[in-house]
């Protein structure tokens, strides 16, 4: 991508491998209840973005949508995520897009991440494997949390959670007690100094980084679980695979792909 006038890739690139502070951009794919006739999966999605260069990320990002707009004639108002760009939807609905130019549109978002990013890991909540009656939105939201606990006790980089619209109160209450009270994969009692005030609820259409991490969550639901047929025309089990290095291998002993699968 040309970044003239937004600055050096190479300073954001360096930036983003030794942050001074992060944003959590997190957003879900799914839905979390356990009926007959719902979603197979609960997924949330983390696109961590270095507060250093933000400015500049953010410039990225609307100099790549003005590039769509060249192209196809979507609007930088517009909102892109993935159930808009699957299914020719909402604000894209009206241009009348193909799969293959909807497919491109989803495959330069994912490449861009690269860029403005320093990180990118998935939550997959399985609930076809799960046994017994559990909330699929609080597994996930725990083991987010303690991915980036880790995360940033490990860096002594601090970090604060920005997520779209919903469970905003669930979400708070979680944060709030990981921050105090939390246990690590050896079950002793730790806390998470660096996570960094209340979590922050923002609507989707507001923040091009919340519509980043909507298109991750689909991209990681099939990276689990692979189209049939013509339901992969605009993104398959591939298309996870466009964020490069970018994915977090650490979050995840069991795969390599920066995906957190449970239970398997």
């Amino acid at each position: 991508m040309d970044l003239n006038g937004v600055g050096s890739a190479g300073e954001l690139l360096a930036q983003a491998e030794r942050p001074s502070f992060e944003w959590a951009y997190v957003d879900e794919t799914g839905d979390s209840g356990m009926s007959v006739g719902g979603s197979s999966t609960y997924i949330l999605a983390c696109v961590l973005v270095p507060a250093d260069g933000w400015t500049q990320r953010l410039d990225v990002l609307t100099k790549m949508r003005r590039a769509i707009g060249k192209q196809y004639g979507v609007r930088l108002r517009d909102e892109i995520k993935a159930n808009y760009l699957l299914r020719s939807r909402g604000d894209l609905k009206r241009y009348g897009l193909g799969d293959g130019q909807r497919r491109d549109i989803y495959q330069t978002h994912m490449k861009t991440l690269i860029l403005v990013s320093s990180g990118v890991f998935a939550v997959v909540i399985d609930k076809r494997k799960m046994t017994k009656p559990r909330d699929p939105s609080e597994i996930a939201w725990t083991y987010l949390m303690q991915r980036l606990r880790e995360r940033s006790t490990q860096s002594s980089v601090p970090i604060s959670l920005v997520h779209d619209e919903g469970e905003d109160k669930k979400i708070k209450s979680l944060h709030r007690a990981f921050r105090r009270v939390s246990w690590d994969a050896r079950g002793a009692l730790v806390q998470a100094p660096y996570f960094v005030e209340d979590p922050i609820s923002r609507k989707s259409d507001d923040s091009y980084f919340i519509q980043l991490a909507d298109l991750c969550a689909y991209a990681a639901y099939r990276r689990i679980v692979p189209p049939d047929g013509r339901s992969g025309a605009v993104c398959n089990e591939k298309m996870w695979g466009e964020l490069g290095s970018r994915v977090l291998a650490e979050v995840s002993t069991s795969r390599p792909d920066g995906i957190v699968h449970w239970p398997r």
